[in-house]
C-alpha cells in the first residue's frame, strides 16, 4: 500500500536526439543519409540499391558456385549445351554490303581516263 504522500523527484526527460548522419556503405556512392533504421547501411536512393543488389546477387552466386553439387550440375548443363550447339546446323550469312558514303562515293577520274592516265605516266 505505501506512502501516497511521499512523491518522488520527477526528473526531466532527456530530448529525442536525431541520430547522426551516416555515410552509405556502397563503394561508388558515399553519400550521408540519416538512417531510418538502427541497422540500415545503405542511403535507399534507388541507383544505389541497384548496385548493391547487383553486388549481393554476384556475391551469393559466388558462394554457390562453390558447391561440389553445383558444379556438377553446371557441368552436366554446359554439356548439353555443347552437344545442341553440335547438331544444331550454322546458316552461313554474307554480310549485305553497304554502298559507300561520303567522299569515297564519288568517282574522281571516269574509268577509261584513268587506264589510260595510268599508262600515260609510266611513259
Amino acid at each position: 500500500m505505501g506512502n501516497h504522500h511521499v512523491k518522488e523527484k520527477r526528473r526531466p526527460k532527456a530530448r529525442a536526439r536525431r541520430p547522426r548522419e551516416r555515410t552509405c556503405v556502397n563503394k561508388k556512392c558515399g553519400r550521408k543519409y540519416h538512417a531510418r533504421r538502427w541497422n540500415q547501411r545503405y542511403c535507399q536512393d534507388p541507383e544505389c540499391m541497384r548496385e548493391v543488389n547487383r553486388w549481393l546477387a554476384a556475391r551469393r552466386q559466388a558462394e554457390r558456385r562453390k558447391a561440389d553439387a553445383v558444379k556438377v550440375q553446371h557441368a552436366q548443363t554446359e554439356k548439353a549445351r555443347r552437344q545442341q550447339a553440335k547438331s544444331v546446323p550454322k546458316d552461313v550469312q554474307e554480310p549485305e554490303l553497304t554502298p559507300a558514303r561520303g567522299h569515297a562515293a564519288k568517282l574522281f577520274l571516269p574509268a577509261p581516263y584513268a587506264i589510260g592516265r595510268a599508262a600515260t605516266n609510266r611513259l
